[in-house]
């Protein structure tokens, strides 16, 4: 285990230190395994650089953080200010000028732990008169926070300014190390719902978030339930989610430009069927109209079924993928299992080539909008069963026009909507061309 996190982090240092964005150097490789293993790279590389380790190891300030932190304090002390790593080079300033420059007051202040002061020309290389203070975090010196002027006015705000970057830096920590927490089990989720997954990387993930992989779950799959989804809303989404499986549950989840996924623990018996019990899809469907509020849409939710190991967690993801995309193509904002989608089980599962076939053969030479056509006047006579009139009326026609429109698909497609066995084969053959178009295979 120690070798595979000492490949991943040496393999993030190498992605971080290019001139190419991770995702660039991801996308050189052919496998989504490679990309996963790209990014998660990163983020320990990231951790593990951020994080101090050892008395030897120095955090590294994101000069931008510093810029701004330095500007925040200018805000409240009319005098410039300086942040200096902790080898006292300056990588922040109010100064701009003095941005790169060694201060050796500020590498003191580091190395003795406590403040100094500079009120003597040359009394320092590089330094002006003021105050240089170690910035803490916990007990290492990560920075040196400094303020330029005259000793006696500068000098009562030295533990102020501090106390107040101490503050900063431990808010940004935090927030990364929040951010890296998503980001590995964001990971960890998306190798796990992966048929084929790094056992190594699964395993380590798992263990660093304290995800219990012995309990039984099924993959929850939620998106918007209309094609034009509103995704500026994610910190919402990222609330609600958290608010029903907070920190320490043995649900986990996470976000994605399309929804969201939840790896749902079954804490109590399914029934006999493997279907969810009332306990457990009021839970999901609390959440739905949680989530469905929030975002200010509609929201369809679908479950796969309960896996006990988490090898097979692949197979239900397939199924709760199935059972959303079902349940939006049939504008259904609810939470549905995929055992009760009827034809949505069906339809995935064929293959694209046979669907072609099938819907070629039935429309034959037929062109969109005439298959369009056709369509409507299928759907007004099926939702009237077998009504002219009620059917004519509907769209607002005569009904010998509709009865025109019926004679022409029974004599352009061989199939008659009259007759039960035809009607049968019309009907999934318009089903199917939808569906196809809907899920961006359009086998016409």
């Amino acid at each position: 285990m120690e070798e595979t996190i000492k490949k991943i982090y040496l393999y993030g240092h190498d992605l971080c230190n290019t001139h190419y964005s991770w995702k660039t150097r991801a996308s050189q490789y052919s496998t989504e395994r490679t990309s996963v293993f790209a990014s998660h790279a990163i983020m320990l590389h990231r951790t593990f650089r951020i994080l101090p380790r050892t008395d030897e190891d120095v955090m590294d300030i994101d000069p931008r953080i510093a810029q701004t932190i330095v500007e925040n304090i200018k805000g409240i002390i009319r005098h410039d200010i300086n942040f200096f790593d902790a080898r006292g080079k300056m990588i922040a300033s109010t100064d701009a000028t003095r941005i790169g420059t060694f201060h050796d007051a500020a590498r003191l202040a580091a190395e003795r732990k406590r403040t100094m002061a500079v009120d003597g020309d040359n009394q320092f290389i590089g330094a002006r008169n003021g105050i240089n203070a170690p910035v803490m975090f916990g007990d290492s010196v990560v920075a040196v926070i400094g303020i330029t002027g005259q000793r006696h006015e500068v000098e009562p705000f030295g533990i102020m300014i501090t106390k107040m970057t101490e503050i900063l830096i431990r808010e940004n920590v935090e927030q990364i190390t929040r951010f890296d927490q998503r980001m590995m089990m964001t990971n960890l989720i998306n190798l796990l719902v992966s048929q084929h997954n790094d056992e190594n990387l699964v395993s380590y993930l798992s263990s660093t978030l304290g995800v219990d992989l012995s309990i039984p779950r099924c993959i929850v799959l939620g998106r918007c339930t209309n094609a034009d989804a509103d995704h500026t809303k994610r910190d919402a989404l990222l609330n609600a989610l958290d608010k029903c499986f907070p920190s320490g549950s043995e649900s986990i989840f996470r976000t994605s430009a399309r929804g969201f996924c939840i790896l749902f623990a079954i804490t109590d018996q399914v029934g006999s069927m493997g279907q969810l019990d009332e306990h457990h899809m009021g839970v999901l469907s609390d959440l739905q109209k949680e989530i469905s509020h929030v975002l200010g849409r509609p929201i369809s939710i679908g479950i796969g079924s309960m896996e006990t190991s988490a090898n097979q967690y692949w197979r239900s993801y397939r199924q709760a993928t199935a059972a959303v995309e079902w349940l939006r193509f049939t504008h259904g904002a609810r939470v549905e299992e995929y055992s009760n989608i009827g034809l949505g089980m069906l339809l995935p599962a064929m293959q694209q080539s046979i669907s072609e076939q099938f819907v070629q053969n039935i429309f034959a030479g037929l062109d969109d909008q005439r298959i369009d056509a056709f369509q409507t006047a299928f759907n007004a006579y099926t939702r009237y069963n077998g009504s002219v009139s009620r059917a004519a009326d509907s769209l607002f026609i005569h009904k010998n026009t509709l009865q025109n429109h019926l004679n022409a698909i029974a004599e352009q497609t061989g199939y008659n909507p009259r007759k039960l066995d035809d009607h049968t084969v019309l009907e999934l053959a318009f089903l199917i061309r939808n569906y196809r178009s809907f899920t961006g295979e359009d086998p016409s």
